[in-house]
């Protein structure tokens, strides 16, 4: 229930439209019981009735089937208008519901994104606010029609004929145990199926993601085992799924057909007796099937409050999780010179394991600094530090001479423009992804940044020039012209500290040399930090820093590391001497 009256909490700006849907529902319900009672009206006082004549008789039957067409119009129209208001209530809520989880889900650390799949964040975004918009659109304003409806079917019965409404009472308890059974039974199994759904989602965003190397190294016959796993165990949820409506829809059935035996047998004695019309007959059997409809709709709608309050679990945990400390929102915003220092910096990702140990290091522009050492020395850890991605446990980071802590920190990465191994691009044009879709930047200015990181004379040669396509993750782009869009987009935003992150290790020789010098001629105006595993890319540097087991061991010019025959000096024999 908490979890349902969360969800309704993004109703109440439509509550105008929840009223009217709700007046309309009463209507429909009203509506709804007036055909049994015309019929039951033209059995009585016409069909039956011999003290009419046959032209009374036929006319008083006309009367009542004009009566009956238009009762049928009627709940045509309420029907129609009762969907038309509860889908636009359930498309707008649940656009409201995916508005503020995606914009909750831009806001969370890079710690969930390491711990959770991007398939399982999907699933939150995509299906399962699907599901909660089937909760708004068939079972909010349904469930008033139901009970409305079962309220007036019960009023009725009785009115009909009060001793045949007591002949078939032993319905509804068995009903009522039968319902309470079945909640418990679909509560579990639409938990299995959701999650399931959850991890079948996560398994595909994740291995066809990676369907090179699965093409690679022949793993299909894996791939097609493992998946069958995944996929067998959300088979066998919905199979447990199933027998529980496979027991329980056949038992209202049975109960329903008892109820009209009951009813045909003491309604013939009544009949005979004559304290009963067949008219009330015909009524009374109309309005018990009218009775367990409802009671269907319900037990339906409880499937889908089920599949509702599992998906809404799952948001409202995600929505839940606490969002990135952005330093002080009303702090430094601005970088002026870029100059970065550690002092006496520990990190760790997990509690069990420090990554980085005590470190001290500075970064300033003029220089071009680099960090070095074996993979997973933490190299990349400082730059994730830098830009505040994560925060430190102890120690401080210092830009300018002020706190990172004390800056605003979505101010502080428009200042800081990181250059990864793996450079992300979205679909669009190649103009959308090196000015990331703002179009108030003139084409002239991503033109003149491209050209400051030498990779003008290639965009030029493509065929549609700035207007080439970029599909998923900017396929059928190299990795080295991704790297150089990658530093002509923090060129463009004119970043004063700029940190490549083996942004040269897997480029050839000529995008490479366009790197070093585009960099080069940044370092001398910028702070510019290379983080990378192949020294040959760091030779020139003018400070290198180097970084073993989480602890910073070494620092300085390339000559000056290979003098002291340390850990510098072991990395490049092993990199360089045979």
């Amino acid at each position: 229930m908490n979890l349902i009256m969360r969800l309704l909490k993004y109703a109440k700006p439509y509550k105008f439209w929840f009223i009217l849907a709700i007046v309309v529902v009463i209507s429909l319900t009203f509506v709804t019981l007036l055909p049994p009672q015309i019929v039951r009206s033209a059995v009585n006082n016409y069909i039956t009735n011999e003290n009419l004549s046959t032209q009374e008789r036929f006319s008083g039957i006309f009367k009542m089937a004009v009566y009956f067409l238009l009762s049928t119009t009627a709940i045509f129209v309420l029907e129609y208008v009762s969907i038309i208001i509860t889908t636009f209530l359930g498309g707008k809520i649940v656009y409201d519901i995916r508005k503020d989880l995606y914009r909750h889900v831009l806001r969370l650390p890079m710690s969930f994104f390491d711990n959770h799949p991007s398939g399982q964040i999907t699933t939150r975004i995509a299906n399962d606010t699907q599901n909660v918009m089937e909760f708004f659109t068939s079972v909010v304003t349904s469930v008033f029609n139901d009970v409305f409806l079962l309220t007036g079917v019960i009023i009725m019965m009785l009115k009909v004929s009060k001793s045949l409404f007591v002949n078939i009472s032993f319905v509804f308890p068995v009903l009522i145990v039968a319902m309470l059974l079945f909640r418990y039974f679909d509560l579990k199994a639409y938990r299995a199926v959701r999650t399931n759904i959850s991890k079948v989602n996560a398994y595909l965003a994740e291995h066809i993601a990676g369907m090179p190397v699965v093409k690679l190294f022949n793993a299909e016959d894996f791939e097609r085992r493992e998946f069958d796993k995944v996929n067998k165990s959300l088979y066998d949820a919905r199979i447990k799924q199933m027998y529980v409506f496979a027991v329980f829809r056949p038992t209202v059935s049975t109960l329903y057909r008892l109820a009209i035996a009951a009813i045909i047998w003491m309604g013939a004695k009544y009949i005979i007796a004559k304290t009963l019309n067949f008219g009330d007959l015909y009524a009374f059997v109309a309005y018990l099937e009218l009775f367990m409809k409802p009671l269907e709709d319900l037990s339906e709608k409880y499937d889908v409050i089920q599949n509702t309050t599992a998906s809404a679990e799952k948001i409202f945990t995600l929505m839940d999780e606490n969002e990135e400390h952005f330093g002080k929102e009303d702090g430094k915003k601005v970088i002026e010179k870029g100059v970065v220092e550690f002092k006496n910096v520990w990190f760790r990702y997990t509690k069990d394991r420090w990554i980085l140990k005590d470190i001290n290091l500075k970064f300033e522009p003029g220089k071009l600094i680099a960090v070095v050492g074996e993979t997973g020395a933490g190299k990349t850890s400082i730059m994730n530090l830098v830009n505040g991605m994560y925060r430190i446990q102890k120690g401080e980071i210092l830009i300018d001479g002020v706190n990172l802590e004390n800056y605003n920190i979505h101010c502080l990465r428009k200042n800081i423009s990181a250059v990864p191994q793996d450079v992300v691009l979205f679909s669009g044009t190649l103009l959308d992804n090196v000015r990331l879709f703002h179009d108030e930047i003139s084409e002239e200015k991503v033109i003149d940044a491209l050209k400051g990181v030498y990779v003008w004379d290639l965009i030029e040669r493509l065929p549609e020039g700035l207007n080439t396509k970029i599909i998923e993750r900017g396929k059928g782009i190299s990795a080295g012209e991704r790297q150089l869009i990658a530093l002509a987009r923090s060129v463009l935003f004119d970043a004063k500290i700029f940190i490549l992150d083996e942004a040269t290790s897997n480029i050839d020789v000529q995008t490479e040399e366009r790197i070093q010098k585009a960099v080069r001629e940044l370092s001398q105006k910028k702070t510019v930090v290379m983080i990378a595993h192949r020294l040959a890319t760091v030779v020139s540097a003018d400070v290198i820093y180097v970084v073993h087991n989480g602890e910073l061991v070494e620092s300085g010019t390339h000559e000056e590391l290979m003098k002291k025959k340390g850990v510098y000096y072991k990395l490049y024999e092993v990199q360089f001497v045979k």
